[in-house]
């Protein structure tokens, strides 16, 4: 395990994504890290990654939370804080990637996108950002940092994916807005990745046609985002208001059709 430097942010609440976020509390337990996880419904999943965390000799928490709820939302913050006394990281990463073909769209399609994709981070991050004004700033100059989760492609939007798309669009303006209202004691950045680790649902033809648009000729893997999601709460106190495209060049390619 990294020996943990005094000062550092330590208590990080990771919202969703069973997969990418179970990597990122592990790498973040060899930071030394407590962690706090969501989940909707994969219970057992997250207190797998929750007992390893455990099991290195840190605190972690599982939080069942539907955070398109703002009590919920709240709660799932309040919580962090109970168990760890502060918290200094929030990374949002809850989502839905719903296929919704513009002919057989309906008005649930975009409440669905809404509410998860938008409606939650920005309950769970307001949440967050006024707990963290509220606390002692750390010997790294701040008193929080947060990181969102978008979409590469809400810079060029591709087909079937109207109502996801408008709801990430609003997670990345949203974090231009914040990064603002927050500084200078907040730092507030986003993820743009690409396909990351293909979803089972997915078929080997489907994602050969994802690694055939993607200049660097792969797909991403969690180490990708997650190195650079370290890299904005340890190793930078200069970057707020930024957006990372992580996609292996796909924003310079032709959109799939």
């Amino acid at each position: 395990m990294t020996e943990f430097k005094p000062g550092q942010p330590k208590n990080v609440l990771i919202t969703g994504s069973k997969r990418v976020g179970a990597d990122l509390a592990l790498r973040l337990a060899g930071r030394g890290a407590n962690v706090a996880m969501t989940y909707r419904s994969s219970q057992a999943e997250i207190e797998k990654t929750v007992e390893k965390v455990v099991s290195s000799g840190l605190k972690a928490i599982a939080i069942k939370a539907d955070l398109s709820d703002p009590d919920q939302a709240r709660n799932a913050v309040n919580e962090t804080i109970r168990a760890f006394g502060r918290i200094d990281v929030l990374v949002n990463m809850a989502s839905i990637f719903l296929r919704t073909p513009f002919e057989q769209l309906r008005p649930s399609d975009f409440q669905k996108n809404i509410d998860a994709n938008l409606a939650g981070p920005y309950y769970t991050a307001v949440a967050a950002g006024q707990a963290m004004l509220k606390q002692s700033t750390l010997a790294d100059g701040f008193k929080g940092r947060m990181i969102h989760f978008g979409d590469w492609a809400i810079d060029r939007p591709y087909r079937n994916y109207l109502p996801y798309l408008m709801a990430k669009g609003g997670l990345k303006t949203m974090t231009l807005a914040m990064a603002v209202e927050l500084a200078p004691h907040v730092a507030v950045n986003m993820i743009q990745p690409a396909m990351i680790q293909p979803p089972p649902e997915m078929t080997q033809t489907e994602i050969l046609e994802v690694i055939e648009a993607t200049p660097l000729r792969r797909v991403g893997t969690p180490g990708d985002v997650n190195e650079l999601i370290l890299y904005l709460i340890y190793s930078t106190g200069f970057v707020t208001g930024s957006c990372f495209r992580v996609d292996g060049g796909r924003f310079l390619s032709d959109g799939l059709e």
